[in-house]
C-alpha cells in the first residue's frame, strides 16, 4: 500500500442527534475520564431509540445535553443522561474509513495431487486497516461488547484433513503410465523415489516423485496405496485407517475418531453433531453458546430460557452484574432510579406510581 492510499483512509465525522423522551434512550456507554478512555456507545438496543436515531457502536460521545464530556466520569455521563426526561441532545463523533483497493493476481487452485491426496483449501481473510492506537478496542471492534461478555464462551471451529478418497479413473489413467509412451516430456527417465532405480515399466506420480506401484505403501501397516488415496505427515506417507488411528483427535462425547470437520470448546474436542445446544438440538459450530447445568445452549435459546432483563435499560443483565428485584421486575443496581429526580433508590425506601419507582420527595409527583 502506498503512501497516498494510506492517508485520508480514516476521517473523524461529528454529528448531532436528539431522542425524544422518555428513557430508556436504547444504547449503553462505556469509558470516562476515570477509565482515560473516551466515552464511547458500547452497545445499541435494537429497534430502540439510538438506533433510529443512527447512533452506532463505538461511536465517541463529544457532549451531553450541551455538557462537554471530556472531563466527565462514567458515572457522571450516566447521571447525566438519566437527569434528562423530556429529551436527550447529543453530539458524538465517528471514524469513517474509506476503502483502500488491494490489487492481487488471481490465485490458481491447486492440480489434484495424484496418489489420492485430498486437497486442503486455504483461505485468506483480509486484514482490516487499523485505527489509531489510541482508540480503544471497543470503539474500532463494534462487535467487542458481545464477544467479551464475562457469561459468553466461543468456539473455535477447525478443519481436519478429510480422508482419502479413492482416485477417480479419469485421474488414475493420467499418472499411470506405460513404458511403450515413452519418458515425461523432460525427456528424464523416472527413477523410483524408494528403490532409486530406474523405472522401466508402469509408475505412480505423487508428492512431486515417480514411484514403482507396488513401492508406494503406507509406511505403517505396508499396504500399497495405488488404488486408494493416501495422507503425507512429518515426511512419511498414511493410509488413511493408519493416519486416523495415529494423529486424529478422539470426540469427546461419543469417544470415537473425528475425521471430518473438529469443534474445539472448553478444552476438548467434538464432532461437529456431537456439540448440540441441549434445547433446539442444532450444532452450535462456530456461534457462541453459554453453560448451564453442564450443558451448552444456543444464545437464542439461552435467551428465552434463562435470560433476565432490567426494566430500567432494557439490556439483559450479564453474569457478574450487580442487580436486584424490585415492583416484580429484575434491575441493574445504577438503573433503579427515581422516575423523576433520578436518585439512586438501592437500600432506600421509595415508593411506586405506574410501576416506576419515586424517592420519597416525589412520591406524590402526578407521572
Amino acid at each position: 500500500m502506498s503512501t497516498e492510499q494510506k492517508e485520508g483512509q480514516e476521517k473523524m465525522s461529528t454529528y448531532s442527534v436528539t431522542l425524544n423522551g422518555p428513557a430508556p434512550w436504547g444504547f449503553r456507554l462505556q469509558g470516562g475520564k476515570d477509565f482515560s478512555m473516551p466515552l464511547t456507545v458500547s452497545r445499541l438496543t435494537p429497534g430502540g431509540k439510538a438506533v433510529q436515531a443512527g447512533v452506532g457502536v463505538g461511536d465517541s460521545v463529544v457532549s451531553i445535553c450541551d455538557s462537554h464530556a471530556e472531563d466527565m466520569t462514567h458515572v457522571e455521563a450516566q447521571n447525566k443522561i438519566r437527569a434528562a426526561t423530556d429529551s436527550l441532545s447529543l453530539i458524538l463523533t465517528r471514524l469513517k474509513t474509506s476503502p483502500v483497493s488491494v490489487q492481487s493476481g488471481p490465485v490458481m487452485p491447486p492440480a489434484d495431487k495424484p496418489g489420492g491426496t485430498p486437497a486442503k483449501p486455504a483461505a485468506k481473510t483480509p486484514t482490516p486497516a487499523s485505527a489509531p492506537s489510541c482508540r480503544p478496542p471497543w470503539v474500532t471492534d463494534p462487535n467487542f461488547a458481545d464477544r467479551y461478555r464475562p457469561d459468553k464462551t466461543s468456539t473455535v471451529l477447525t478443519q481436519h484433513s478429510q480422508p482419502a478418497q479413492p482416485t477417480p479413473m479419469q485421474s488414475r489413467s493420467s499418472i499411470m503410465q506405460a513404458a511403450q509412451q515413452g519418458a515425461p516430456e523432460t525427456g528424464r527417465t523416472p527413477v523410483c523415489a524408494a528403490c532409486s532405480k530406474i523405472i522401466r515399466g508402469r509408475y505412480l506420480v505423487a508428492l512431486g516423485r515417480s514411484w514403482h506401484p507396488e513401492e508406494f505403501t503406507c509406511s505403517q501397516c505396508k499396504v500399497v496405496l495405488e488404488v486408494g488415496g493416501f495422507f503425507e505427515e512429518r515426511g512419511s506417507i498414511f493410509c488413511t485407517k493408519c493416519y486416523d488411528s495415529r494423529y486424529a483427535p478422539n470426540c469427546a462425547k461419543c469417544r470415537r475418531v473425528i475425521t471430518g470437520e473438529i469443534m474445539h470448546a472448553l478444552k476438548m474436542t467434538y464432532h461437529v453433531q456431537c456439540f448440540l445446544c441441549a434445547a433446539c438440538k442444532v450444532p452450535i459450530r462456530n456461534q457462541a453458546f453459554y453453560m448451564e447445568e453442564g450443558e451448552p445452549y444456543c444464545e437464542s435459546d439461552y435467551e428465552k430460557m434463562f435470560g433476565t432483563k432490567c426494566h430500567g435499560c432494557d439490556f439483559k443483565i450479564d453474569a457478574g452484574d450487580r442487580f436486584l428485584e424490585a415492583l416484580g421486575y429484575s434491575w441493574h443496581d445504577s438503573c433503579f432510579v427515581c422516575a423523576v429526580c433520578q436518585m439512586n433508590l438501592e437500600g432506600k425506601t421509595f415508593y411506586s406510581k405506574k410501576d416506576k419507582p419515586l424517592c420519597k420527595g416525589h412520591a406524590f409527583t402526578p407521572l
